[in-house]
């Protein structure tokens, strides 16, 4: 890693300057550009970050924020401008670099051992030892020091696999203030976590922050970076659009900036059901956390299903889809009663389902565009008896699908893992759209997902609904539930605890009965 002097203060460019009138920053890119073949990932980017700031990076994925930290934090090198570190120019050979300046990431996808206890995810490799012994009572000393400042309460010895995921991304933080970390890089840190988690990593940043570490926060989440932010840049299309003092910008603003227009009305018009014979009733449904649940889905419906971690929500769904087993209860299908034991079962039935672990769960990330939107009907593009598949028709049936749902690729053989949160997640509804599916459920479908593609998918699943499917939505965000759902069920401890219909939906009374004594 090599360092030179800073250049004057006045070469300055952008948002230097007004962060030099506030103090040096500790980390700063001056005139950062990055190329891949056919794309200019970054263009000229000047941004910098100020000692004990919280500094929200915001765009639509695509825009340039995965590669600008990534040049920050020494995974790639920077094809023109620099990377300074306290007003001294460095460059990174391997990552390794920053982290010894103390530059710490904490990426979406976490990066653990499993399998190994907390302790040990946090001290990695920097186990204290003696005579070439690791000294294990140390360890977990200093492993729960750590661990508490950041309302870690756990047994550090417990393995990771273990912990829940709002636990795993604090053993993460843990991990880079044992290293002694001045600048945290927080990438989507409160995805798939549920309101008391969020409030609680909330609590995380504002004591960081508290004591002295920069945190760079980004999020699609804009009320988060709203409320947690010094400052706030926005990035679009490879470029910095500007820097803002946090108090000086709205949500509205922000998102003119980061589309490039204003969002207008973010959830479609919802169009009432034109039947109300049930497609899709369960009746006296248990398993797992779930006791005795009923209630019905109509064609041309949005339900929505709310409750607290816990409740049961995500149980009722995979039970529906054959994930999970049933122990009682009986489902029903346009007015046919249907045994559903396997998603084998659930797909032949017409049920659909987009989990929440969209790439671990909802796809096959390593395989391509087209692979995982022929997966389930394969068989349709076989030649019978030969075992070849009719790569033409496949490809048009593909390509009419992507195309209509905008899915944004050069080709429809890219690895699904290369694509944005957004269009991942529209491959996977072309995906249950090929199969003419009856029933689709979706369980956290904006997790991860930037504001404009948001906007495609809640439009995406009104126009399933007006086609006549039934749709039911899971989602932690419940500005979400209520913009979309013609009724809401309230669920809390595996039961339904209430049923919502029209103006009555709202998050105060799904709140209401979320916490309502049982």
């Amino acid at each position: 890693m090599g360092v030179t002097d800073a250049s004057a203060p006045e070469q300055r460019t952008d948002g230097s300057v007004e962060a030099q009138a506030q103090g040096q920053p500790i980390l700063e890119g001056r005139s950062l550009s990055k190329r891949f073949p056919g794309v200019v990932a970054l263009d000229d980017v000047s941004v910098a970050f100020l000692p004990g700031e919280v500094h929200g990076l915001v765009g639509e994925n695509g825009a340039g924020k995965s590669t600008l930290l990534k040049v920050l934090s020494g995974i790639y090198g920077e094809d023109s401008g620099e990377v300074l570190f306290e007003g001294r120019q460095v460059r990174f050979a391997v990552p390794a670099d920053a982290v010894k300046l103390g530059i710490e990431v904490i990426p979406q996808e976490l990066s653990l051992a499993p399998g190994l206890s907390a302790a040990e995810n946090i001290m990695m490799g920097i186990q204290p030892s003696r005579f070439g012994r690791v000294r294990w009572g140390a360890v977990n000393r200093r492993a729960r020091e750590v661990a508490s400042s950041v309302h870690l309460e756990v047994d550090v010895r417990r393995k990771v696999e273990t912990l829940s995921p709002a636990q795993q991304r604090l053993v993460m933080i843990a991990r880079a203030l044992a290293r002694n970390a001045r600048v945290v890089i927080m990438d989507e840190p409160t995805v798939s976590l549920t309101e008391t988690e969020v409030e609680a990593l909330k609590a995380v940043v504002r004591r960081l922050k508290r004591d002295g570490v920069t945190v760079v926060y980004v999020s699609h989440r804009l009320d988060e970076v709203l409320e947690l932010t010094d400052r706030v840049t926005v990035m679009k299309d490879g470029r910095k659009v500007d820097t803002h003092p946090t108090s000086a910008v709205d949500k509205p603003q922000l998102v003119k900036e980061i589309i490039g227009r204003s969002l207008g009305e973010q959830f479609p018009d919802r169009v009432l059901p034109r039947t109300m014979t049930p497609l899709l009733s369960v009746r006296n449904l248990s398993g797992g956390p779930v006791r005795d649940l009923s209630f019905d889905l109509h064609r041309g419906e949005i339900l929505g299903l709310a409750g607290l971690v816990g409740s049961g929500r995500t149980e009722v769904v995979r039970m529906l889809f054959g994930a999970d087993p049933k122990h009682g209860g009986e489902i029903t299908l346009e007015g046919r009663a249907v045994k559903i034991s396997s998603p084998r079962q659930a797909i032949a039935r017409g049920i659909a389902l987009l989990p929440e672990d969209r790439r671990g769960q909802g796809g096959v990330v390593e395989m391509s565009i087209a692979a995982n939107v022929t997966l389930p009907i394969i068989r349709r593009f076989a030649v019978r008896g030969v075992g070849f598949v009719r790569e033409g028709a496949e490809r048009r049936a593909v390509m009419e699908r992507i195309s209509r749902l905008n899915v944004a690729t050069p080709s429809a053989k890219r690895p699904l893992k290369l694509l944005s949160g957004g269009n991942q997640q529209k491959t996977l509804i072309a995906k249950w759209e090929l199969t003419k599916a009856k029933v689709f459920i979706f369980d956290e479908p904006t997790a991860g997902v930037d504001v404009g593609a948001k906007q495609e998918i809640f439009s995406l699943i009104a126009e399933l609904a007006r086609t006549g499917a039934g749709v039911i939505v899971i989602s932690s965000e419940l500005e979400e539930v209520v913009g979309l759902s013609h009724r809401v069920l309230v669920m809390r401890e595996g039961r339904c605890v209430g049923e919502l219909r029209g103006d009555q939906i709202s998050e105060a009374e799904i709140l209401a009965l979320c916490y309502e004594a049982a």
